[in-house]
């Protein structure tokens, strides 16, 4: 194993909410063993993706204006990394200012004027037939209607990869775990308060008030993928602990 193994290891059942967006949206076996493959042995340079932007995206969020005289100040210097590097670092600078040119003008603050928008705790899950499926917000999000305080959260995709895949149907997924995950908490969710947003496609999404049929479906699709957990083998090239 190297020093700084690429890959790393889950002995459990764990789906992060883009692994089972993925999921729910293709029957194809094979692609459904590469993504619990991925959830297995997650590669450290997929999971990085858009970190040097994750934050300060996150950090707009929280400012009136969405920070975009900051923002744009941070594309351009993505734009001028991106011209001094090659290879991996030079497509992660360019899908970076890709990123924040994109929520510069895809996020609107005229629009979410009527929310307020605060801190999203670290991380909330929900767990399936063993499976723990993890949910991250990018902000939470409350409004109030009628006299009561109702909660949600946004949630931003970055997918500006060649292959996007059948990108509607997991803004759906994301929003309605989303919706999920909230419920038990100190407000009641509300579907419209529940946001994903699609950085590359330029689209944002809310989750859908009928959810008997989505939530079988990730039932379902929980049963199944902690029954192959165990059964699936890491990919070529793997360095990371032992998970025999």
């Amino acid at each position: 194993m190297a020093a700084t193994p690429n890959y790393r290891f889950n002995a459990n059942p764990v789906f992060t909410v883009n692994h089972i967006s993925e999921y729910l949206a293709t029957e194809n076996a094979p692609q459904r063993t590469r993504i619990i493959r991925a959830a297995k042995f997650p590669k450290k340079v997929e999971v990085a993706a858009y970190g040097q932007i994750r934050t300060p995206l996150q950090s707009a969020l929280l400012k009136p204006d969405f920070d975009r005289g900051d923002l744009e100040f941070l594309a351009d210097r993505l734009a001028t990394k991106a011209r001094q590097e090659i290879g991996y670092p030079r497509d992660e600078a360019l899908r970076c200012e890709k990123a924040v040119r994109a929520f510069i003008d895809l996020m609107r603050p005229k629009s979410f004027s009527k929310f307020q928008i605060s801190a999203a705790p670290s991380s909330l899950s929900i767990t399936q037939s063993g499976v723990r499926l993890k949910i991250t917000m990018d902000a939470s999000v409350s409004a109030e209607t009628g006299g009561v305080m109702n909660s949600g959260g946004i949630v931003l995709l970055y997918a500006f990869a060649a292959d996007r895949g059948p990108m509607k149907d997991r803004l759906g997924a994301m929003t309605s775990l989303l919706l999920w995950a909230l419920e038990g908490g100190q407000m009641e969710p509300l579907p419209r308060l529940c946001i994903g947003v699609d950085l590359a496609g330029g689209e944002i999404v809310k989750a859908s008030a009928s959810h008997t049929r989505f939530r079988q479906h990730v039932a379902d699709s929980c049963h199944e993928i902690a029954a192959r957990w165990d059964g699936i083998e890491p990919p070529d090239f793997y360095d990371g602990p032992d998970w025999r």
